[in-house]
């Protein structure tokens, strides 16, 4: 949907009285850190203490399944991206082209079935009807952006395939929904773990909720307003 307004607008609009449904665990997910849900937390009393209605809430998603069905969808895209571009140069993909991992998923999906992709489509606007119909009962939803604390640099190394895959579904786990949804959603600096590091926590909001999202994290800002370097 078109935005009502443009979003320095919107970002300056009062959200009014929200709806916000808590999430702090996904099923059949990972643990949540302590210091991530401490932040989590810490955002909804906040929330509250700013007059908005905060109720706690389970997820209508899980994460492997998600993973799944965007793992197929963005490694198809990944494919067509880099294949096109080749034809463009006209010459095969050379060793230096693109990343380690980027190289794995490539020579993963491009053998991919048409009908695996065709079913990931049907999978994931089944998702998307899942998710969406939470709004039918909140405006936001909150949670930890990541399940885990800033990773050690090399946890997330694109030059290491095997370091990815293990670790990477852990910190996108309660991101990478939206991605396959396309609903709006934002990480907020809230609080810092027990190294001192930021955390984040994140909002969505229904298709098209970028307004509120905007008015509601202004709204955080002017309350708790973030340290800046």
């Amino acid at each position: 949907p078109e935005p009502a307004a443009p979003f320095t607008e919107l970002a300056r609009r009062d959200p009014g009285r929200l709806r916000i449904g808590l999430l702090t665990a996904l099923p059949d997910g990972p643990e949540v850190h302590p210091d991530c849900a401490r932040a989590v937390r810490s955002a909804a009393l906040l929330c509250e203490r700013l007059g908005h209605d905060v109720v706690e809430t389970t997820a209508r998603y899980r994460p492997d399944d998600v993973g799944r069905t965007s793992g197929m969808l963005m490694g198809a895209d990944l494919v067509a991206q880099i294949d096109a571009r080749l034809e463009r140069l006209g010459r095969p993909l050379a060793d230096d082209d693109v990343e380690p991992f980027t190289r794995v998923l490539y020579e993963t999906y491009r053998a991919l079935p048409a009908a695996d992709v065709s079913r990931a489509l049907r999978r994931a606007q089944e998702i998307g009807w899942a998710v969406g119909a939470a709004f039918d009962e909140v405006d936001v939803l909150l949670s930890p952006t990541l399940a885990r604390p800033t990773p050690p640099l090399g946890t997330l190394d694109t030059s290491d395939p095997g370091s990815i895959y293990r670790h990477a579904s852990v910190y996108a786990a309660f991101t990478s929904v939206y991605n396959v949804t396309g609903m709006p959603a934002m990480s907020v600096p809230f609080g810092r773990d027990g190294q001192g590091l930021p955390l984040g926590v994140q909002f969505a909001a229904r298709l098209g909720g970028e307004g509120t999202l905007l008015a509601l994290a202004a709204q955080l800002e002017r309350s708790a307003p973030w340290a800046t370097v």
